[in-house]
């Protein structure tokens, strides 16, 4: 468990159960537009997938932000991390919610024995792709129209496997 004291606010993070999905649900339609948030069989896709791993951000006993991980394995054999969705409200960034929650999940992915992690971002979202950069990952690809909304990039972070 990742945990930071901000005021009165004690935020930690947790790697949950599946069961838990509905609070990830919620939580992405309230940070994301809808357009930009995963279908409930999407959702309950990953829930049943054994690559994926859920993570809630918790303010004292509120939940404030999810990440969901995936680790697949490769041809030759290594594992790839994927940080495949992450986000917080609004009242959380900028504060190091972001950072204690990406820090955990990459904590997880390494310890899993992954060799990089990869993730996808709108371009010139928001801050997102600063953010990543600021914590190591590499525009490793533009892609063109990845989104129904607008182009992305693939970024990726080699790791020292733990």
């Amino acid at each position: 468990m990742f945990e930071k004291k901000i005021s009165d606010s004690k935020l930690t993070v947790i790697r949950t159960s599946k069961k838990n999905s509905g609070q990830i649900y919620d939580l992405e339609r309230r940070i994301f537009r809808v357009n930009e948030c995963f279908s409930r069989s999407q959702l309950r896709y990953l829930i049943f997938s054994p690559n994926a791993s859920f993570f809630l951000l918790r303010n004292n006993n509120f939940s404030v932000g999810f990440g969901i991980a995936l680790r697949n394995k490769l041809r030759n054999g290594q594992y790839k991390g994927r940080i495949y969705s992450i986000g917080a409200l609004p009242a959380y960034r900028s504060i190091g919610a972001g950072k204690l929650l990406l820090d955990a999940m990459e904590k997880y992915l390494i310890k899993s024995n992954v060799s990089f992690i990869v993730l996808e971002t709108l371009k010139g979202k928001g801050g997102a792709e600063f953010f990543f950069t600021k914590h190591g990952y590499m525009e490793s690809k533009f892609l063109p129209n990845y989104y129904p909304y607008g182009d992305a990039v693939r970024m990726r972070k080699t790791v020292a496997t733990g």
